[in-house]
């Protein structure tokens, strides 16, 4: 239609088109629908004979509508989404990264109720993310990290209630995450590293979640670790390093079933690590808690039978203990998969006849 090919040539000038790397059929004699970026498959859109569009219905004066834009990575775009995109309204998948887009998103994006995927990291973009996004029932995937989105962490994040992954990372969002974000019961992966976040972390997971990968580094939450995380059974990486987190480690963590890297570096943490009779961190990779005030004797015997620990990282402690040959022959290069990479101790606490040595947070040897 005459409305959705004007809309598209706004989006060309608005994101500087002459200057693009690749603006293959923009502007030119040929359907939209073929453009470059605009031409392709997404999930629930797109095909042989309609390019990056849905393919019109039977009724008079229809057209085949734009579905999707994926401008892939580092094309040169320069500029601001025109509010006139929101009538856009079978729009799918938008991937525009590493750009120079700037400004804010209009709120008018909200009209797209059928967009799965957003894809705009490493960019320039600034505000907020829309509330109107929140009627979407689809929306699976946000990248946003890389930009310059501040203000309150964005309450519409938490009803979207198809939301899998979640990346925010590297903003200036404020305020703390909300509780209700634990109520996303498709969400798998939720990063926001390095905002101002503050708060404490969410505590109401439920054993109906499937979060896999879960941080928060580099902010400034405070409490202790959420109980109710044990409930994570599916949960592999979680990354607190370089907050003001305090408490003890909750012994409810030994029914993690599949954790694989655990980063609680450089917190407010104290207490004695558990100290089961059964493999309380069998499976776990990395394990770096440095420059906490965690005490007592570290329980080495639970990473004497696992050959997959790669780092433990334990100095700037109170920890006391051994650190047994069988893991310091981890240490040689030839294991290679098996290898463990990094071991930080505090020396004048822990005896370790190959470990790095730390005293008193200083690097001695």
């Amino acid at each position: 239609g005459f409305e959705q090919r004007y809309i598209m040539a706004l989006f060309y000038f608005a994101m500087d088109g002459p200057l693009w790397v690749n603006s293959n059929g923009w502007l030119g004699p040929e359907s939209e629908c073929f453009w470059f970026g605009i031409d392709g498959v997404s999930e629930g859109c797109g095909g042989e004979n309609t390019g990056g569009c849905k393919p019109r219905g039977d009724f008079v004066g229809d057209y085949d509508k734009v579905c999707r834009i994926g401008m892939g990575y580092a094309n040169n775009l320069y500029g601001e989404f025109p509010k006139e995109m929101g009538f856009l309204t079978e729009m799918t998948y938008v991937e525009i990264q590493g750009d120079w887009l700037h400004g804010t998103l209009p709120p008018e994006m909200g009209e797209w109720r059928k967009l799965r995927a957003f894809l705009v990291n490493n960019n320039f973009i600034g505000g907020t993310f829309p509330p109107t996004f929140g009627e979407n029932k689809m929306l699976g995937t946000i990248f946003l990290n890389n930009n310059r989105f501040n203000g309150t962490f964005p309450q519409v994040f938490s009803t979207l209630k198809n939301l899998e992954w979640l990346e925010a990372d590297n903003n200036t969002f404020t305020g703390e995450i909300p509780e209700s974000i634990c109520n996303l019961k498709s969400l798998r992966i939720f990063t926001a590293n390095n905002n101002t976040l503050n708060g404490y972390i969410p505590d109401n997971w439920d054993e109906n979640n499937l979060i896999e990968d879960f941080e928060l580094e580099d902010n400034n939450i405070r409490g202790p670790l959420p109980e109710t995380l044990a409930n994570a059974k599916f949960l592999k990486d979680l990354r607190l390093s370089n907050n003001q987190i305090t408490g003890s480690f909750p012994i409810s963590y030994y029914d993690f079933e599949s954790l694989e890297e655990l980063y609680l570096d450089r917190n407010k943490m104290g207490g004695e690590l558990p100290q089961t009779a059964e493999l309380f961190y069998d499976g776990l990779q990395e394990l770096v808690i440095y420059n906490n005030a965690f005490e007592g004797r570290f329980p080495v015997e639970h990473f004497e039978s696992t050959l997959r620990v790669k780092k433990l990282m334990l100095h700037d402690n109170q920890m006391t203990g051994v650190i047994s040959d069988n893991i310091c022959d981890r240490l040689d290069p030839e294991r290679s998969y098996t290898r463990l990479t990094d071991l930080t101790v505090d020396c004048d606490l822990i005896s370790c006849t190959c470990c790095t040595c730390y005293e008193d947070g200083v690097l001695v040897s």
